[in-house]
Order: structure tokens, then C-alpha cells, then sequence
């Protein structure tokens, strides 16, 4: 009797959805090329089709969820709520990422080679940059409109990139609490 092989419909998305659960679960460690492919009930040589190395993989991660942050993000800007509670629920999703991928960014194995190390931080600050702008045009728009705001306008992607700078450090060294963030970021609005 021959064995058909099984036709999946996205083996891509498949392998990155039970990477993505594994990393949750069970953390970097227990990532591996082998036991995705058990999850997923596929051959080993197909997830190296898709993902020639688990650095690769971990990449591909990383920039889905940034796709998914950004969507997100869209979502919290155009709502109607206080810029307050927008810039508390952009930092909520930004530490689940950060907690979520912290032992794969200080995992050396990722670092390995010079050209990884150089496109993984040219795709990381990419986000960032484009997070800072974001972040911009909703302090444009919310804070600098408002008459008694005391900030100028071409303050703002300074301002911004404060915000982000400090929710990053936040997240990887708690040493302050977001309230404490968030009525320094109150006062300074009000600064003559």
C-alpha cells in the first residue's frame, strides 16, 4: 500500500502558527525544527522549504508580529479614547512582544554571524522607526491640537521617540511602574 502525502493548504502559516504556540508555551529552548514538525504532522525536509534555519523561523516570528502590533496599533489610534489610554494600550502590546521574544533577542545563537546580526537590527530598527512614527503622528494630532498644550509641534517626533525609547526600558529593566511614565509624560505636556 502507498502512503499519499497529505496536502495542507497554508504549510507555511501552519508552521509559523505552532512555532508561535510552542514559543508561548514552552519557550525558545523547546523550539526546534524536529519538533515542529511532529506539531504539525509534516516532514522535516518541508519546514526547510519554508525556513531554511530555526533563526530564520524565529525572524519570520518576529516580523509577523509586528505586522499583527501595527494592526493593532491602527486600531487603538482611530479609537476615540483619551492619547493617555492609546499610549497605555500601545505599551501593553509592545511588553507582550518583548516578553514573549526576550530570551530569543539574548540568545547569542541568533547573533551568530555578522550579516544576521546587521539584517536583524536593520529589520528591528525599521519597526522601531516606524513605531517612533506612528507614535508621532498620534501626538501630532491628539496633543499638539489642543490649545493648552505648551509642547510645539516640531517637538514631536522627539517626544515620540522619548515615549518609545522609555517604553522599551520599561519593559526590559522595570525598575518604574507606567503610572509613574505616564504623569511625567502629563507634566511635560504642561511645561510653559
Amino acid at each position: 500500500m502507498i502512503k499519499l502525502s497529505r496536502v495542507i493548504d497554508n504549510p507555511k502559516e501552519l508552521i509559523l502558527d505552532q512555532a508561535k504556540k510552542l514559543l508561548h508555551d514552552e519557550g525558545y529552548s523547546k523550539i526546534s525544527i524536529r519538533r515542529i514538525a511532529k506539531e504539525c504532522d509534516i516532514a522535516v525536509g518541508t519546514i526547510y522549504n519554508y525556513f531554511p534555519t530555526k533563526k530564520e523561523l524565529i525572524v519570520e516570528m518576529m516580523t509577523e508580529f509586528w505586522k499583527e502590533y501595527f494592526y493593532d496599533i491602527h486600531i487603538i489610534i482611530n479609537s476615540d479614547e483619551d492619547i493617555y489610554v492609546k499610549l497605555k494600550k500601545i505599551y501593553d502590546i509592545l511588553e507582550e512582544f518583548i516578553k514573549r521574544f526576550k530570551t530569543v533577542w539574548l540568545n547569542t545563537e541568533i547573533y551568530s554571524t555578522p550579516d544576521y546580526i546587521e539584517s536583524g537590527l536593520k529589520r528591528e530598527n525599521i519597526y522601531i522607526n516606524k513605531l517612533i512614527k506612528v507614535i508621532e503622528e498620534l501626538l501630532k494630532k491628539e496633543m499638539y491640537n489642543n490649545i493648552n498644550s505648551k509642547v510645539e509641534k516640531q517637538d514631536a517626533y522627539e517626544m515620540a521617540s522619548f515615549i518609545i525609547m522609555n517604553f522599551i526600558s520599561m519593559i526590559q529593566m522595570p525598575y518604574m511602574e507606567y503610572e509613574v511614565f505616564e504623569k511625567i509624560l502629563k507634566k511635560l505636556n504642561q511645561i510653559d
